[in-house]
Formats: C-alpha cells, structure tokens, sequence
C-alpha cells in the first residue's frame, strides 16, 4: 500500500508529460512550481492509505488517476485541465464539437497514462520503508517551495489541483485593492468620422455577428488566405475599425456588450447578467419606429442564451428550434434556412417600415462544419475553420443581397462584428477562444457600411471594443446617445483604455492603451506587457524592463473590474 503515492505521483507527472510537448523548466523555483501539486497530492494520498481500507484505497487511486488520464485528452484539445468554470459550460449542444476529440491523437495519450497507472503499483509496491520516509521529506520541501510565487504553465498543472482551486470562491485582487475607477484621457475625435454622425438617418439597420471570427484570418486585416472575400469586398466602401476588441471572449455573456453597451462582470451567472437594467438596442430603437428581429442558426439554450436575448428587447427571436433547416446538427442548423427566415421577416413588414435584423451564424464554431466544396483543404483543423468562415461568408452575402433586392441599399446600415477570436496554438496551450487574451482571442473584425455614405472608405485606426457597436450605430443614425451606455461611439473622442477579461480558466484582465497592451494574471497578480506596433504576434514580454507601466496598467485594470463587480452586483 504504501508505494500507491509514490505511483500517483509518477501518473501525474506522466500524465504532464504526454498532455502536449512540455518545456523543461528552466529555474529551480520554476521546477517547484511544476512538481508541487504532484507531490501535494500524493502526499495527502499516501497519507490517508495508512487509514482507509486496502479496497477503497486501490479504488481511489483508481478514480483519481482515471480522472487525470482523462484530462490528457483535455489538455490536448483546450490547452489545460478541466476547472468549474467549464464544467458548468458542458451543454448537449456540445456534442458534435466533443466527438471531434475521439481521435487517436487526443485518445492514445490518455490510454497510455492508464496503462501507466496501472503498471506503476507493481514496481513501488515493494519500496522500503526508508526509501518512502526520505521521499515524503523530499516531496514535503518540494510542496512547500510551490508556495512560492511562480506558477505552472495552465497546460503543466495538476489535474486534481486545478479542478480543486477552481471549487473555492475566487477573489479577485482588485476587490481587496481598487474601489475607484481611474480618470482616463480621451483622445480627439477624427473629423472625418465626426462627419459620418447623423449620415444614416431613418435607414433600417442589419446586424451581422459572426461567430468565431478572429480578425487576424480575414484579408482586410492583413491575412494572406481570403475565407470571407464578401466581407473584403465590403471593407473599402465600409468605416473598418482596425483594432477592435471583445469585452469578453465567448458568445453568450459576450451578448451583453453588443446590445446592451454594457460589459458584463467576472464569476457572475448568465442568469445575474439577464437582469441589465439598461435597455437593448432594440428597445432604443423602438420608439422611432423600428420593428427588431433576431435570428440564430445555432440554439438560445446554449449555455443560457435565451435568458440574455430575452432582456435585449427584440420583438421576434429565432433559432435553430423554430427555424426549420435542411440540415441540422447538435450546434444549430444550415445558414441558408437561417437567411431565409431573416427575409421571410423582412418580407412581412409594412413597405417602408424601418426595422433592425440580426443575423447570428453559427459557421465558424467548432468543430469548423461545413457543407462541401468550400476553397481550402479540410485535412487540418485550421483549414476546416477558414472553410466555416467562407461558408457564413456565403450566407452573408446572400442576405445583403436579398435585403437589397427588397429595399434601396441606400436605406440600409449594415454592420458585421466578430463575437470574439479563435486560438489555434498561436501561444502555447492557447486552443479555443474563451482562455486567454491574446490578439487571438480578442481581436474582432468590425465594419459599418452604409452605401452612399462610406463609399470612399474609412478606417477607425483607435482601439474600441464591442461597448462601441450600439452607441456607434445610434450616433450614425442620428439619435440621442443612451446615458446608461458604458461605451461611446467610435465617431467621437473615446477613452484611451480599452479593456477585455476572462474567468473561464484563470482570472486574467486585459488593458490597451494604443500599441501597449498589458495581461494580468489577477489570481496571482502576475502581468505581461507588450507592444503591439512591434511585435503583434505578444512573442516578447516587455514587463520586466518597465514596471512603472506595469504599476499603472495594473491598477487600471484592477479598477475596471471592481466597477464591473460593482455594477453588476446592483442589480
């Protein structure tokens, strides 16, 4: 019995191993950090051997390296193991993106980790009992220097650990530190932007959120491949913000900020979130006459979508449960059912009758499906996902020119707006879109065309974040900006400071200020700096050499968190 800790650790470390291509550490105090959790946990476990029975002791161990085995796959497919947050994300519209994962590549891995569990025990079995004593002492000095600061890479880190950590409640640094937002400069406003207020006044205004649209993919943004060329098409004859960001990166909660110009708050439920007080986009948009339609090829159960649209004061909704598709899958159903209903809604309206039409695809989303034939190969995952995007590229285009066919072009404003990034490695561990900030993982796409007006073409060269599109989008209408908006229009002077955040894994807060952007890790109030202008991959952590920085856009950050906790906490 007494060797089955000794083989829980040698799992663990096994299991770090075969999760993805691990970098030896490079400082002894970076080797604390690696093995801590490991040795930790065997320790407790060797621990509690000496009093459970032989048979719940073997069944434990049998639990608790299956459930590490387990995470090997995870590991491999979102760059780390899972914690609460995700947990409470699984939902059966999950299903074909999981399947993805039943491949060798994710599958072998964690069969190997089992298989080492299971042979490990033979060999520590008959360990002496000075050999255990001195490893205990050895393992205890080596949990103990994992108290200190520095902490494993997400993909490096104890299974067991991390699901554990993630169970407390969290606290973020700036609650204990911050109870004040700082003053923030503003930066003039463009004149020719300025010029573009009230341009589009009485115009109908259709709204495309696309899913999973990372900006660095697309043409306009500098990609070398073309998977959306109707939206290259449009980006001449479009105002195109180069540097836009998500609030939050991921859909739901994400919803928040587009319609509601509000961001939403860290560890807060969806269900807090669908008590904003402040009216959507469609409720401001009512009372000058406009009827407002939403419709989504994915489904509002998703992860409690319907209860954040609900508040967002559209007069019809439609998803994948309503709509009736030729194709259907666990995510939604086809694009072209989608577009079709959006203009059966269109088409019903009054001649005249001025209306907001969202369009929400779900192309783009893992696990990248797309109907067959599209223009780039399908033997690779980020292929497959340029062949999503050209299919709701398709799908966009066949809705601007149906909507055209049925009114002027003239009297329509058409926005198309990311929902948030997608990671395919860029930094290590970074996969999916909900982890970290990254340029990947924030920077959106985002473009208000309306012919007649930006014809010629502009570009918003400032950083402005999803707050922008409904405050943007009144401004270009001509109509009185909304008090309770947290963002501005993008055509007047703005904040310097935009800022993004997340809390799927760690709890990470993201400020930028121009070029320079700062990522702090607020669970261990660790930061990264860089400069954008000069190394827009974020390969070079600037922090160390500017702490002055670093001090000032912590405490930025810190402060607009604790207003969002705040704010939020109101309702």
């Amino acid at each position: 019995m007494r060797g089955l800790g000794c083989a829980l650790f040698a799992t663990c470390v096994g299991a770090k191993t075969m999760a993805l291509t691990i970098v030896a550490p490079a400082t002894v105090t970076a080797w604390l950090a690696w093995l801590a959790d490991d040795v930790a946990l065997a320790l407790v476990f060797a621990a509690a051997t000496f009093w459970l029975p032989r048979t719940l002791a073997v069944a434990s161990y049998a639990a608790l390296t299956t459930y590490i085995a387990f995470n090997v796959a995870v590991v491999r497919a979102v760059g780390r193991p899972l914690v609460m947050p995700m947990l409470r994300g699984v939902d059966p519209a999950m299903r074909d993106s999981a399947a993805r994962y039943l491949e060798a590549n994710f599958l072998l891995p964690a069969l190997s980790v089992l298989a080492l569990a299971a042979l490990v025990p033979f060999a520590t079995r008959r360990l002496h009992a000075r050999t255990v004593r001195w490893g205990a002492a050895l393992a205890l000095l080596l949990a103990l220097g994992g108290l200190l600061p520095t902490c494993a890479p997400p993909a490096q880190r104890n299974a067991i650990a991390a699901l554990a950590r993630s169970a407390w409640p969290r606290a973020w640094a700036e609650d204990i530190v911050v109870d004040r937002t700082p003053h923030q400069p503003t930066a003039a406003a463009d004149p020719a932007l300025l010029a573009l207020a009230g341009a589009a006044r009485g115009r109908s205004v259709v709204i495309v959120v696309l899913e999973s649209a990372a900006a660095r993919f697309l043409r306009p943004y500098g990609a070398n491949h073309d998977p959306m060329p109707f939206v290259s098409e449009l980006a001449p004859r479009s105002l195109l913000c180069n540097a836009a960001w998500a609030v939050y990166p991921e859909s739901i909660k994400g919803q928040l900020a587009l319609w509601h110009s509000v961001a939403p708050a860290p560890d807060t439920s969806v269900a807090q979130h669908a008590r904003v007080p402040v009216p959507g986009l469609a409720e401001l948009l009512a009372p000058h006459g406009y009827t407002s339609g939403l419709f989504h090829a994915g489904r509002f159960r998703f992860l409690g979508m319907q209860e954040v649209l609900d508040a967002a004061g559209f007069d019809t909704l439609a998803d994948a449960a309503t709509i009736s598709g030729t194709h259907e899958s666990s995510f939604g159903v086809d694009e072209e059912s989608t577009v079709a209903a959006l203009l059966r809604f269109v088409d019903a309206l009054p001649s005249g009758q001025p209306f907001l039409a969202a369009y929400l695809p779900i192309a783009g989303h893992h696990p990248y499906s797309s109907p067959p034939g599209g223009p780039f190969a399908t033997d690779n995952q980020l292929d497959c996902y340029r062949n999503a995007l050209h299919y709701a590229d398709r799908a966009v285009r066949a809705l601007w020119e149906g909507l055209c066919q049925r009114r002027a072009a003239e009297s329509l404003l058409l926005c198309v707006v990311g929902d948030h990034g997608q990671a395919f490695g860029e930094h290590a561990g970074n996969f999916g879109h909900t982890f970290a900030l990254f340029e990947e993982n924030l920077h959106v796409p985002l473009l208000f065309c309306a012919p007649g007006v930006t014809d010629a073409g502009l570009c918003c060269a400032h950083p402005v974040s999803h707050l922008g599109v409904a405050p943007t989008l009144l401004d270009l209408l001509g109509l009185a900006p909304c008090a309770a908006h947290q963002g501005a229009s993008i055509l007047r002077a703005h904040p310097s400071m935009t800022f993004a955040f997340t809390d799927w894994g760690d709890q990470l807060v993201a400020v930028r200020d121009g070029a320079t952007k700062l990522i702090l890790d607020a669970g261990t109030d660790t930061a990264m700096l860089f400069d954008l202008d000069r190394d827009a991959a974020e390969g070079t952590d600037l922090a160390p050499a500017h702490p002055a920085q670093v001090a000032r856009y912590r405490a930025a950050a810190r402060a607009w968190v604790a207003s969002l906790r705040r704010h939020v906490g109101a309702w």
